[in-house]
């Protein structure tokens, strides 16, 4: 029951969820699965979409278990707790630790495991805890074929709602030969296979030297070919390595030109943002116009009663500078709290001013009513009528003039893009 409310919050969090490599995964346990860690909530979340047919384990840090609420959902879904060598007073017994998952393996079941220790919120995958390599190894020891299987979670932005994310499903790794060399140096076998994850894992995710250079080349791309197909998230995830080689020479050989770059971006895209840059759709094509004038009608409305909370949301999380790791994480939270209090208020003056069957009808229509608002905006915004926000509603000389300018920008961007120096790596980019 949970693992199904944690799935539709994270339907309603994201735009597109895109697995691939799903064939990669056993139809049941025992197999450890090795995602990178780059969002404290939404990571464990997005592996909850692999459930069914995997029967998951979580292991999660001890602390989280004497967090209130939290604590309790961790043992409703029958997470394992580790306490971190770091977070130790002293010298730490983990053998009922390491019982705890080679049994957990011992009946069939999914071990999720995130074996950068923690949530850094980096651009690249960090050094790798060597649990996962013992485990698997105990598990071999005992009779248990457990193979490791890492899946690259790829954020478009993991802080922004109705974003998308990418998840890469790895081939599994075999343990057996670890396990050989297990047995004549135990040391060196942990090693190697902690070594042979990080790599294939490594494969599966998009990393950058710097988050401020993963910013811009996936804000480069967007703009590059924000007018060419394949806009989806998962496609533009191949385009991204061409981007990634001429930004990182770019900023070893010319940092000024870096830094002019880094600002026409963040200018296009607070540009973007305010003057609406989408087209207006064709006039000749008559029916996405009719059912937008119909469907507006409906989807303002939806949108009118979910602006207050929405704002407040935003106000409440934006109170102070947070990690990027905690900006979804606290949106989540806050969101279930604040939606349903404005919900019931707003049921409780619409019931004052026209009775109580209006605040009933609120009630059990206020839910489908804003999921067809948010999917009704983005419908729109795909057809490219006009985008979900308010300042489409002043559109008129003034958008036209901007996105004249946005134009123009862009074409100065794209040429900008072409005269980057062309790293090895990265010829066959675009």
């Amino acid at each position: 029951m949970l693992s199904a409310f944690f799935r539709l919050i994270g339907t309603i969090f994201f735009r597109e969820i895109v697995i691939e490599g799903r064939e990669h995964l056993p139809a049941s346990g025992p197999v450890i699965l090795t995602p990178n860690h780059p969002n404290d909530l939404l990571d464990p979340l997005l592996t909850l979409f692999f459930s069914p047919p995997l029967r998951l384990r979580h292991i999660a840090k001890s602390t989280l278990f004497h967090i209130p609420v939290v604590g309790t959902i961790l043992r409703r879904m029958r997470s394992i707790p580790v306490i971190r060598r770091e977070e130790a007073r002293g010298p730490v017994d983990y053998t009922p630790f390491f019982d705890a998952c080679v049994g957990a393996l011992a009946g069939g079941e999914a071990l999720v495991i995130f074996p950068e220790g923690g949530s850094t919120g980096s651009a690249s995958i960090g050094p790798l805890k060597t649990g996962v390599a013992r485990i698997a190894l105990m598990a071999r020891a005992r009779g248990i074929d457990a193979p490791i299987v890492p899946v690259g979670i790829n954020y478009e932005d993991g802080t922004i709602f109705r974003s998308s994310v990418l998840l890469l499903v790895a081939r599994p790794i075999d343990t057996a030969p670890f396990a050989e060399l297990h047995a004549s140096d135990p040391a060196a076998a942990v090693q190697a296979l902690t070594e042979e994850t990080h790599r294939v894992l490594g494969e599966h995710v998009f990393q950058a030297e710097h988050s401020r250079d993963r910013e811009l080349i996936v804000l480069l791309e967007q703009v590059y070919y924000e007018s060419r197909q394949g806009r989806g998230w998962a496609e533009r995830y191949r385009r991204l390595d061409g981007f990634k080689s001429r930004v990182a020479a770019l900023r070893r050989c010319c940092p000024d030109e870096m830094k002019r770059l880094r600002r026409q971006v963040a200018r296009y895209r607070r540009l973007s943002r305010l003057a609406a840059a989408h087209a207006v759709g064709s006039p000749q094509n008559v029916a996405p116009h009719l059912l937008g004038t119909l469907g507006s009608l409906v989807a303002y409305a939806g949108w009118a009663f979910n602006w207050v909370p929405y704002r407040a949301v935003r106000w409440l999380v934006g109170r102070r500078r947070l990690p990027r790791t905690d900006v979804a994480t606290l949106t989540i939270a806050w969101s279930l709290l604040v939606f349903p209090l404005a919900y019931l208020t707003e049921g409780a003056i619409l019931g004052t001013a026209f009775g109580w069957p209006a605040a009933l009808l609120f009630g059990a229509g206020i839910l489908p009513l804003s999921w067809f608002t948010l999917r009704w905006f983005e419908w729109r915004e795909t057809l490219g009528i006009r985008p979900p926000v308010p300042h489409a509603l002043f559109g008129g000389r003034w958008s036209r003039r901007a996105s004249r300018r946005l134009q123009r920008l862009r074409d100065r961007i794209i040429r900008e893009v072409d005269r980057f120096p062309v790293a090895e790596s990265g010829k066959n980019g675009f």
